[in-house]
């Protein structure tokens, strides 16, 4: 079984096509600053820089426009992906409060750069609105895939903070990079983060570009153990995105498998994969998935018993909320296409 390390992997410099942009306006403050002409020694008039703030910003699918009065410098971010991308582009310092899995060095490529944040909202429960107001605030970030971020940001709202809900779903490449330049716009940070978003797309071009030379699509199930029996991955996400980007195709949508469920011995023997992806997001390694590899039928697939099987740390492929996406398709290109890997 391969088993991927966690270096950073190189990614492509190349920009990214221009894409439309997101909806909101931009307030100018103007000023003029002068004295009247002629006079000996005045200063020539200029006109002062524009304002960064206040901001309005308008996603499709919200249920209404966020305005954010000042530059925020105390935000709590209740979704992981936030609080890596808002750590990808400078605002890490300004971050007082995160969710615990943002704290896993086992999820979470920059934990130990984050290990200083404030406050850490407790996972498996939807935060509590009132714990959230009583650390002051000026900007919430939330997902609106997340049910109990959603109920909170009700609340927040309804209280006067700023809720900037993400409405994507961090779900592929391109909606990784589009969420950065959200989050840099909402923190004045958008010279960062449009560099960032370049890279990111500009990387995953490359990779795709690259892998299009194989002429072929492996078929891959992908596996993770975030409970006790292994899950089959499917459906639109971000890991699918990135086998993809990697050259691969989804053994789950093959036979109709849409959504991310457990799976089953008889199931993974219908896909009858041309590689397996195992995905450690609880850090217990290989031996998760021992019991499920040893089942006769699934032994006996050649993707197993040919050795097609790789182990992925969690960090590197779930999660994913910046330059990472870029080195894990890198990765998964060097898996499926060793000869086309850089």
């Amino acid at each position: 079984m391969t088993a991927y390390s966690t270096a950073p992997l190189p990614s492509s410099s190349r920009r990214r096509p221009i894409r439309a942009a997101i909806g909101g306006l931009l307030a100018l403050g103007l000023g003029l600053a002068g004295c009247s002409a002629g006079t000996a020694g005045a200063e020539p008039t200029r006109v002062a820089a524009p304002a960064a703030f206040p901001v309005e910003i308008d996603e499709p699918g919200a249920a209404e426009a966020v305005v954010i009065e000042e530059e925020p410098n105390r935000i709590t971010v209740l979704s992981p992906d936030a609080a890596i991308a808002l750590h990808e582009i400078g605002a890490t310092e300004r971050v007082i409060a995160i969710p615990d899995a943002a704290t896993s060095a086992t999820l979470n490529p920059h934990a130990e750069q984050m290990a200083d944040v404030e406050h850490v909202i407790g996972g498996h429960t939807s935060p509590e609105p009132e714990q959230v107001l009583a650390w002051d605030p000026d900007l919430v970030v939330v997902t609106a895939r997340h049910t109990g971020e959603q109920d909170a940001s009700e609340r927040l709202s309804a209280a006067g903070v700023p809720v900037l809900t993400l409405m994507n779903g961090w779900s592929t490449s391109d909606a990784v990079a589009e969420n950065i330049e959200i989050l840099g716009r909402a923190t004045g940070l958008s010279d960062a983060a449009d560099a960032l978003a370049d890279e990111i797309v500009g990387g995953v071009a490359d990779i795709r570009e690259r892998a299009e030379g194989a002429g072929e699509q492996p078929t891959v199930a992908i596996l993770s153990n975030q409970a006790q029996t292994p899950f089959i991955n499917a459906g639109s996400s971000l890991v699918a995105d990135i086998v993809a980007n990697g050259g691969g195709a989804s053994a789950a949508a093959q036979i109709g498998i849409d959504k991310t469920m457990p799976v089953q011995p008889e199931q993974l023997v219908a896909m009858d994969p041309d590689c397996i992806m195992l995905v450690d997001v609880t850090g217990k390694g290989e031996a998760s998935f021992d019991e499920l590899l040893a089942h006769p039928a699934i032994a006996a697939l050649p993707a197993v018993a040919d050795d097609r099987v790789a182990l992925f740390p969690g960090r590197q492929m779930y999660g994913l909320a910046g330059r990472e996406v870029v080195s894990a398709s890198e990765r998964v290109l060097e898996w499926l296409h060793p000869d086309l890997a850089e």
